[in-house]
């Protein structure tokens, strides 16, 4: 027979807790025992008789969530070792960013009554043979595993912990609050449990065909970056290919896969890193945590540019309107370079105040983290109140005649991601000692306005997009590249002439 202690939670948490707050879980709780000594649990009685054990779940199984900190549920336990009830008491979930209101969580975790603590639970697998299926949340997976994770691990503990379900014949403990170790029957199969499959390796199972395509996908672009010297030589080739890709981006991973990055992402990263490290959170979105490994690599390869030129959804579909108002030839619309780089500032501002707020309460941060339009747009597609709505759609519309103008001066994590940038490796983007002095081409035609009037390319702003090496390369469009074509062609028509007439003469000496 085996004993099983866990440790008590502190007095100011479980002593605070009153039949109100109980009574969301036990409906008619009107008494509560005091915290006891083998489990963080109190005993909780309704008109003097015995109902079952309350705990908060981060007292036993504390799993840091999306935010970096733990949720807070207040767990009801029966006898039979089945789960009464759960509420949630308090978190720091960003979950207002993706769309989610603290209603659907409420409305997931009521999902728990009737499961029994040693059941295997997980989220989305209904008619899963071995798992007890429940419904998820669109958009909240990583909050919602983490909270089937840490209540249901938390319910197998405190099962544990009392030896329930009872031996036959054994007292009821909690009649009155015990004061010594319960014994554990072989009944209680925590220990199997908490080896089952985690969860993440079920999401990447399910999901294994998006993983499957979206690797292909990033394979092919750093195919297309490391040949991008043979790629930009051919116009037309890399144009069809740069715009069936931003379609992908836009389509796959943004509407599809919900896979738009966010600065609320980097945020929480920090977060758990500061919490103390764990893969099982961050593995928890496939799409997410491969785009982040991959932008983790290329970033100290090639610089931020190319997460931000191929791989973001609302920069490629901005992208993609630009290129279509430019079809339709709509005026365009840039303030001047002066103005255009003071704006850049903005997105910093944004950034730095982000970074303050999230060390309070990560919360407060996603509030301001509002001026992402990417939740209205790919989370929710437009399907929400009427001012965020009007945002996206206006930077939509803005984009149409300023080129990615969210991208240039409001987005938050590009600004993130130029920090690193200095720390890359190579520096593939070729530039000419002619190029601003006087060549104005490239930056004219830059869409992000990243290379300078004197002709430097501005690496942390720059979005990798490969134009300015079309034009490079193109003796129709470099200046001093046309320079030497017509020079070229000049000599050769002069050659040609003087060939003409030697075989004129020849053919006319031939004659006499």
């Amino acid at each position: 027979m085996v004993c099983l202690s866990l440790d008590a939670a502190p007095a100011s948490r479980l002593e605070t807790l009153d039949t109100a707050a109980v009574r969301k879980v036990f409906a008619g709780a009107d008494r509560l025992g005091a915290p006891l000594d083998v489990a963080p649990v109190r005993a909780v009685f309704a008109g003097g008789e015995f109902q079952g054990w309350v705990f908060l779940s981060d007292d036993v199984h504390p799993v840091p969530a999306y935010s970096g900190k733990p949720i807070t549920v207040l767990v009801g336990l029966r006898p039979d070792a089945r789960i009464a009830g759960a509420s949630i008491m308090a978190h720091e979930e960003p979950i207002l960013v993706i769309g989610v209101s603290d209603a659907d969580l409420q409305r997931f975790i009521v999902q728990y009554a009737g499961i029994g603590a040693t059941e295997k639970v997980r989220v989305g697998a209904l008619g899963r043979e071995g798992y007890r299926g429940i419904d998820a949340i669109t958009g909240a997976t990583i909050t919602v595993m983490v909270l089937n994770q840490s209540l249901m691990r938390s319910a197998q503990e405190v099962a544990a912990a009392l030896g329930l379900p009872l031996a036959p014949g054994g007292a009821a403990p909690g009649a009155e609050p015990a004061a010594a170790p319960l014994p554990v029957t072989p009944v209680v199969a925590a220990a199997d449990a908490s080896a089952s499959e985690p969860e993440w390796l079920q999401l990447w199972q399910e999901r294994r065909l998006r993983v499957a395509v979206l690797l292909a996908a990033l394979g092919l672009l750093v195919a297309m970056l490391v040949f991008q010297d043979w790629l930009v030589r051919r116009p037309r080739l890399f144009r069809r290919l740069r715009t069936g890709y931003l379609l992908f981006t836009v389509l796959f991973v943004g509407f599809y896969s919900m896979g738009q990055l966010s600065i609320v992402n980097m945020l929480a990263f920090g977060r758990v890193m500061a919490g103390g490290f764990s893969w099982d959170t961050l593995l928890l979105e496939p799409v997410t945590f491969l785009l982040w490994g991959f932008v983790a690599v290329t970033i100290i390869l090639w610089g931020r540019g190319v997460y931000c030129g191929w791989l973001c959804p609302f920069g490629a579909l901005q992208e993609l309107i630009h290129a279509a108002a430019e079809r339709f030839k709509l005026p365009k619309w840039e303030f001047p370079a002066m103005v255009h780089e003071r704006l850049w500032a903005i997105k910093y501002l944004i950034l730095i105040a982000l970074f303050g707020l999230s060390l309070e309460s990560m919360a407060r941060a996603a509030t301001v983290a509002e001026v992402e339009p990417f939740k209205t747009v790919f989370a929710l597609h437009f399907a929400r109140e009427w001012y965020f709505t009007l945002y996206a759609l206006g930077l939509l519309a803005i984009s149409a005649v300023n080129s990615k103008f969210y991208c240039k001066y409001l987005c938050p994590l590009g600004a993130a991601l130029s920090f690193f940038t200095r720390f890359r490796i190579f520096d593939w983007l070729r530039r000419r000692r002619e190029c601003g002095n006087p060549c104005q081409t490239c930056a004219a035609q830059c869409q992000i306005g990243a290379i300078r009037p004197t002709g430097e390319i501005i690496e942390n702003e720059c979005h990798y997009c490969l134009e300015c090496q079309v034009t490079y390369l193109d003796d129709h469009r470099c200046p001093p590249l046309v320079e030497k074509r017509k020079r070229r062609e000049t000599r050769e028509v002069r050659a040609a002439e003087f060939a003409a007439v030697r075989i004129l003469d020849l053919d006319h000496r031939n004659s006499d």
